[in-house]
């Protein structure tokens, strides 16, 4: 059987060679390598075979950077399983992370000692959650977090970022759905809002009112637009 190949990401040097010597020791996983930020992650990500990511939610101060990396991956690298390992145990981080990051498991540091079969478990599609619920309870928060972002979009709004989806102007959309070009960028303007206040604590949201694609992207990589 081939070994799990497990990459780990975590800008704490220590706690990262801690981790790294400690899943050393198991003969059926293989460290494929570590990483400390976002950029390298990535890279390693295109250049080297990773089976389950520990990733670690902050990786450069308070930036919450890990749960970015999470909501990209997820639509990039579907078949990527990624383990949260993190000192943070606030209710709506967690959340956050399983429901927009489609994270198969989070764990505390504190309990970094129940790793090993944290992975073994992801592996096999289970999690440390008991395999008959576990699916059906992260599935349940996923959908309930993604509906209540939907919810909250207007027809108007959803109508606009599906002609953003095809590549037309505010302008082409104005006269399509029979408003002012002003209106519809007063729209988008209100999507921005939406969906930075649900994450008031993430720095790279800070979308700004004009950059439509960006917008757009977050918008597909938060399945707004299923």
């Amino acid at each position: 059987m081939q070994p799990i190949q497990v990459f780990v990401c975590d800008d704490d040097p220590l706690f990262r060679e801690l981790i790294v010597d400690y899943l050393s020791r198991e003969s059926d996983l293989f460290i494929s390598g570590s990483a400390a930020y976002k950029y390298q992650l990535l890279k390693a990500i295109e250049e080297i075979p990773i089976d389950i990511l520990l990733l670690d939610i902050n990786l450069t101060g308070n930036n919450y950077d890990g749960l970015e990396v999470a909501i990209e991956l997820q639509s990039k690298e579907p078949n990527l399983k990624i383990i949260v390992l993190s000192s943070l145990d606030e209710e709506e981080v967690m959340t956050h992370a399983i429901a927009y990051g489609r994270v198969s498991n989070y764990i505390t540091k504190a309990h970094y000692r129940d790793i090993p079969d944290a992975i073994r478990g992801v592996a096999e599609g289970k999690g440390n959650l008991h395999h008959s619920s576990a699916g059906k309870l992260m599935r349940r928060v996923a959908s309930s977090y993604e509906e209540e972002l939907k919810r909250k979009l207007t027809t108007l709004q959803k109508e606009i970022l599906r002609y953003l989806q095809q590549g037309k102007s505010s302008s082409e959309i104005a006269e399509l759905l029979f408003y002012n070009e002003q209106s519809i960028n007063n729209e988008l303007c209100k999507i921005t809002k939406l969906i930075k206040g649900k994450f008031p604590y993430l720095e790279w949201l800070r979308i700004k009112k004009h950059n439509r694609q960006q917008l757009l992207e977050m918008s597909i990589q938060l399945r707004l637009l299923e």
